[in-house]
């Protein structure tokens, strides 16, 4: 009889336990809201290639997304902002340092082609990159937003975000 009420208290304690562990879970889908700051100046040069082709002058609407395959936060969060800027049509850049053949290993051959190379970092030191993943919009020569650290653009707010810019 004892053995029968021990039993029967471990299971409603992991019962207790996993109806806490879902409670939390779904508190933390829910995630933080999108946040960005708004900036209002005028834009560093960009300085980089794609291979080996220089980039021309920015368009209207752009976001320039600075990485590293080395950052782990940037190789969660990279895939889906280039799901999501090519979604909301958002013309994006990502801006890497590293060596070109170390990106194509990355990609697997296959890299896409919003992904560009900032031979020296020089880019990412006029743009004040102090931490990856750093990602900043604009519109035309202007820095309009800074998005620092590594968001997730597959929730409603960052889609919202990212179809403001492209108005």
């Amino acid at each position: 009889m004892k053995r029968v009420r021990l039993v029967l208290m471990l299971v409603a304690v992991q019962a207790a336990l996993v109806s806490v562990y879902f409670g939390v879970e779904r508190f933390r889908q829910e995630g933080e809201p999108f946040r960005w700051e708004r900036l209002d100046e005028a834009a560093p040069p960009l300085t980089v290639t794609r291979g080996e082709v220089p980039l021309g002058p920015p368009q209207r609407v752009l976001l320039v997304h600075f990485w590293a395959t080395w950052c782990a936060p940037c190789r969660h969060e990279l895939p889906a902002l280039i799901a999501a800027a090519d979604a909301t049509g958002v013309p994006l850049i990502a801006i890497t340092d590293e060596p070109w053949p170390l990106v194509e290993r990355f990609f697997e051959g296959n890299v896409p082609e919003v992904i560009v190379f900032d031979a020296e970092g020089a880019t990412a030191a006029r743009w004040r990159v102090s931490a990856l993943p750093d990602t900043f919009a604009m519109n035309g020569d202007r820095v309009t937003a800074r998005i620092a650290g590594a968001r997730d653009w597959t929730n409603d707010d960052a889609r919202r975000f990212l179809t403001a810019l492209g108005r």
